[in-house]
């Protein structure tokens, strides 16, 4: 009996922290929806021409249908994980140990994430519609519709998909191999401008009012396959594994803790250990000794990047086409995607500054060093800055073969390595925050995380904004990106600056 009370204590004080999450998470996507419903009838962007009207109802359900895909994907390795539901530990103890009906058991709970996954999956979907309304034809009703549906059933496949493969108890292989093959079908729509894949045909949906035909009826076929794959992942709840339930329910509670007090750091630290990310054992390339032996925190740094595992890898190389297809939407005219485009690169950011946080959370190993600590943080942001400028290039080159102006190119060789460091020093911020710092006054707490996050979209969407605009007027975009970056640029060094200083001045406290 004493164990049961001490179960449920921590079942309440464990719902008390998500409601808390969960509270804050709908206040900042209401007011979030608000903001970006005025930015929409602030900003006053040209229609799109009629060539490029037929671009999009052309290629656009296929590149959609390419992140479906990838999001099937991520649900189906989810899933052979033992997610995405996340369980209470004294839940899988008393309720699904019980002689009762697991499925039962579960789908109460899977019906309440998925209601709260659609619902917000609508919202963000309607705010793209009140953008795409104002520059594409088609009457504001039909838009917002359509994209809300399209923004429901995207969730709604993801985690069927996951759900039915934790059910089936899919190994990680299988689960990968189904999900390569939609990717790959996917890609082969993209290539040959076909709409022959489940994920392009739910695509179709985003782009309703530019299909019509045989085309349009497509999307009708993706909304259902949608729904099937989250029915047959309810039906098959009852085949939950225990154990992944389990270790999936501490690291879940460790993780909203960890989001409760905006400990970034441990929240990509539980996010990995969730992905079952872990270090190759073998690189991918062995450094030689003799070049790199003089700078040693330059190599430790490349070893830390050629031993990533292929999923995180790939991640990164996937956020970098991201943000060059978001990018290159934003040179067409779409003014405030650009916020998108630092947001985005920021994740792959956080994977990045690894090394330096790994440092950082070794305050005694670090300080037995002979070696100054703000000069060594310092240092630790060079290799980061030399990948992350890597995938800057990789998202121009992706803008560019999306159909933005040549000048694109130039635009993002220019801009590519300030704003990688500006990117990194946003992300070892975050990554190295104190989340106790500011119990006492949880407003500066929050400002603490979130200006990392504003200035990185303001160091993207600021020179790209200048080389647009004056593009526009007949000037030279790549002059007007370089003089942006001059201001990007000190903002970033003050940042490294304090960085190294506030980490040094952190002391061991010895217990």
């Amino acid at each position: 009996m004493r164990e049961m009370r001490s179960a449920r204590r921590r079942r309440f004080v464990g719902q008390i922290d998500v409601m808390e999450v969960v509270y804050r998470v709908y206040v900042a996507a209401i007011f979030g929806a608000i903001a970006l419903a005025v930015i929409a009838g602030a900003v006053h962007d040209a229609n799109v021409s009629a060539r490029g009207v037929e671009d999009i109802a052309r290629a656009a359900p296929a590149l959609l249908g390419l992140g479906v895909a990838l999001a099937v994907l991520a649900g189906l390795r989810s899933g052979a994980r033992g997610g995405p539901l996340a369980i209470e530990d004294a839940e899988v103890q008393y309720v699904l140990l019980a002689p009762i009906d697991r499925g039962l058991a579960l789908r109460s709970a899977a019906l309440r994430q998925l209601r709260i996954a659609v619902l917000g999956g609508a919202i963000l979907g309607a705010v793209a519609g009140n953008f795409a309304f104002r520059r594409l034809p088609g009457s504001p009703v039909e838009w917002l519709a359509c994209l809300a549906v399209f923004g429901a059933a995207l969730p709604l496949c993801t985690l069927g998909a996951a759900l039915l493969a934790s059910g089936r108890r899919l190994g990680p292989v299988a689960a990968a191999a189904i999900g390569t093959v939609l990717l790959a079908w996917t890609v082969a729509d993209v290539v040959l401008g076909t709409h022959t894949s489940p994920a392009t045909m739910l695509g179709v949906l985003a782009t309703l009012p530019l299909q019509s035909g045989a085309v349009a009826a497509l999307s009708a076929v993706g909304v259902a396959l949608a729904a099937i794959a989250a029915a047959l992942g309810l039906i098959s709840l009852g085949g939950l594994s225990l154990e992944a339930a389990r270790r999936r329910a501490t690291l879940t509670a460790q993780l909203r803790f960890s989001a409760s007090v905006q400990d970034i750091r441990t929240v990509v630290l539980l996010r990995r250990q969730l992905a079952s990310e872990h270090p190759r054992r073998r690189p991918w390339v062995r450094l030689g000794t003799p070049t790199l032996s003089r700078r040693p925190v330059w190599r430790r740094g490349w070893q830390s990047f050629l031993r990533w595992p292929a999923s995180r890898l790939g991640r990164v190389l996937a956020v970098g086409l991201a943000a060059g297809a978001v990018a290159a939407a934003a040179w067409a005219g779409t003014t405030p995607l650009l916020a998108l485009v630092g947001i985005v690169l920021l994740i792959a950011a956080l994977d990045l500054v690894e090394p330096l946080a790994q440092e950082v959370d070794h305050p005694l190993r670090r300080d037995l060093l002979p070696a100054p600590p703000a000069s060594l943080i310092r240092q630790h942001l060079v290799a980061p800055t030399a990948v992350m400028t890597m995938v800057v290039l990789l998202g121009a080159g992706a803008a560019v073969a999306l159909g933005s102006a040549a000048t694109a190119a130039g635009v993002g060789v220019v801009i590519s390595a300030p704003t990688a460091f500006a990117l990194l020093c946003c992300a070892a911020l975050s990554a190295t925050n104190d989340p106790y710092e500011y119990v006492l006054a949880p407003q500066l707490g929050y400002l603490q995380t979130a200006l990392p996050i504003v200035v990185a979209i303001i160091a993207t969407a600021a020179p790209v904004l200048a080389a647009r605009e004056i593009a526009k007027r007949g000037g030279s975009p790549v002059l007007a990106a370089a003089l942006a970056e001059l201001v990007v640029l000190p903002v970033a060094l003050a940042m490294s600056s304090w960085l190294g200083y506030r980490v040094a001045k952190r002391t061991v406290v010895e217990v």
